[in-house]
């Protein structure tokens, strides 16, 4: 990740998988493509938390923690509320939180944004289809 926040001809930009390239760059020392790898778990951040569903894998990397805002963002909310681990929580936004969403976040068919913008389903970190999931924290 040459450069910070867009400079230099090989930057990248912290937004997605970016999150996770700057703080292995920068806060762990991990440079080159591994970078965008997830680093070894004596190294992760224990807590993250995250709003957005460009979010998803910087806190899906915390090792102890993960925080989800509840701002009706599907991906995040979808791996928020599958809770595969154990380790996802979820707060309704501090000021002016939403009412609770009243269908299912579309987790196996159209919460998922692919590269070519169209809608799919959501991985979960092994790979499989999240099921659809329900608004509980609002």
């Amino acid at each position: 990740m040459a450069g910070r926040g867009g400079e230099g001809p090989d930057a990248v930009i912290t937004y997605i998988e970016g999150k996770r390239c700057f703080i292995n760059q920068e806060i762990l020392g991990i440079t080159g493509s591994a970078a965008f790898e997830r680093a070894p778990a004596g190294k992760r951040q224990v807590f993250a938390a995250g709003g957005s569903n460009t979010d998803v894998t910087f806190v899906g990397d915390a090792t102890t923690l993960r925080l989800a805002i509840n701002r009706n963002k599907q991906k995040l909310m979808c791996h928020a509320y599958d809770n595969d681990d154990g380790k996802w929580l979820v707060n309704p936004m501090f000021i002016e939180p939403l009412p609770a969403r009243v269908s299912l976040h579309p987790c196996s068919t159209t919460a998922y944004t692919r590269a070519d913008g169209s809608a799919g389903p959501v991985p979960d970190d092994q790979g499989r289809l999240i099921p659809d999931q329900a608004d509980t924290v609002y």
